[in-house]
């Protein structure tokens, strides 16, 4: 084995971290008939948040919260606009509509919101044929209407709420359960595709993280970042990749390794520290 340390952009295909992207967004349900959405993504920030981060910008195995709320839109524009929590909707939001049928309100405190629970509401919208649709964090409204609206008269429908997706992320401990339901979440995924987890409970794995079929994941890894893992990879107890990509067969053993590329059927000795480098077999 080999190390040649240098200077090196991990080779992460833009296409992967694409397909990651889009099986976040990707929900079991069908298209609704009329998708003419435009969606406006209203950013408040929340002072049991402290330090110089937003509230909105924390960022949840990987991601922002509202990178999070993002994804559940992925068919439609999008616009972000960072405001109050007491500023009036109709005058915040009225100056960026757009020419689409319908314009949707949601807030980027909703992390768990997904695309599922955006089709469903803009459907019900729809079929309904309703004017204004309110959900416990967010709405829906036709825009023709709402470009001379005067008020809103709508209240929220009871069949949306105590929903899961409306769950507000406003201060640490509803951060904690968010944290929880989404890294459940990147775990499903990854076991639904074929890879085993010793025990996920002690496995940290961002969303972004890529990992291959048929591979091992002992107690006690960290995966972060733009990281790929190979097929048929085994991640021994204690490990710590970040930005990396580990080729097929190959086998980690308590090690640290950053922005760095491990090529097929490596073995890397326990207590390896390699930083911007590559390890050939």
């Amino acid at each position: 084995m080999s190390v040649l340390s240098m200077d090196l952009d991990t080779e992460i295909s833009t296409e992967s971290i694409d397909e990651i992207d889009t099986m976040w967004a990707r929900a079991r349900a069908p298209e609704p008939i009329d998708n003419d959405c435009a969606v406006i993504i209203l950013k408040i920030h929340h002072p049991a948040f402290t330090g110089s981060t937003r509230s909105f910008d924390t960022r949840i195995w990987g991601k922002t919260m509202t990178e999070w709320v993002t994804l559940a839109f992925d068919k439609c524009p999008v616009l972000e606009i960072e405001t109050t929590a007491n500023a009036d909707i109709l005058s915040t939001i009225r100056p960026h509509l757009t020419n689409n049928k319908y314009t949707a309100v949601f807030y980027a405190d909703t992390p768990l919101l997904t695309r599922k629970m955006f089709l469903t509401c803009l459907d019900y919208t729809q079929t309904k044929g309703m004017n204004v649709c309110k959900f416990e964090r967010g709405y829906i409204f036709r825009t023709d209407y709402i470009r001379t609206a005067e008020k809103l008269y709508s209240t929220t429908l009871p069949n949306f709420m105590g929903l899961q997706d409306f769950m507000v992320v406003c201060d640490m401990d509803t951060l904690s359960q968010a944290q929880s339901v989404l890294k459940k979440r990147i775990i499903d995924f990854h076991l639904r595709n074929g890879v085993q987890f010793i025990d996920a409970d002690w496995t940290s794995i961002d969303a972004d993280v890529i990992v291959g079929q048929n591979t091992v994941i002992y107690p006690q890894n960290v995966l972060q970042g733009k990281t790929i893992i190979g097929d048929n990879v085994v991640l021994q107890v204690g490990n710590t990749i970040i930005d990396s990509s580990i080729g097929n067969g190959s086998n980690i053993m308590h090690s640290v390794i950053i922005n760095s590329k491990i090529t097929n059927n490596s073995s890397i000795e326990p207590f390896s520290y390699i930083n911007k480098g590559i390890v050939k077999k």
